[in-house]
């Protein structure tokens, strides 16, 4: 796993590579330890059980790295809703380098 991604990191550094490496290498790469532990998890008396067992793992963890990043995005790109209409904008005594404060129904605005 540390060896995928030290050498994944290398071929980024390949400004022509870049792209086909960030789309296409790096998710198979990733997806190879996951299909040999599903395919190794098959070797043995009860493949049939051993098989589920690694496939119920390897479809947890996709469904958690899955889930994480878009519960953060979604906590991360909240805005204020005004008669319906989203208000991208600032909270007033907002500084630059403070944190935004939870936007909560009573939240003023600049341009309101």
């Amino acid at each position: 796993s540390n060896m995928i991604k030290d050498g994944s990191e290398l071929l980024l550094l390949v400004p022509a590579l870049a792209g086909v490496v960030g789309s296409i290498v790096l998710p198979v790469l990733g997806a190879v330890p996951d299909g040999a532990i599903v395919i190794f998890s098959g070797l043995g008396d009860d493949a049939q059980q051993e098989v589920s067992v690694g496939v119920g793992a390897l479809a947890g963890s996709t469904i958690m790295l899955l889930t994480v990043p878009w519960m953060l995005s979604i906590i991360a790109g909240r805005v204020a809703m005004v008669d319906g209409e989203p208000q991208y904008v600032k909270p007033k005594g907002w500084a630059k380098g403070q944190p935004w404060a939870k936007i909560t129904d009573d939240t003023t605005f600049m341009n309101s």
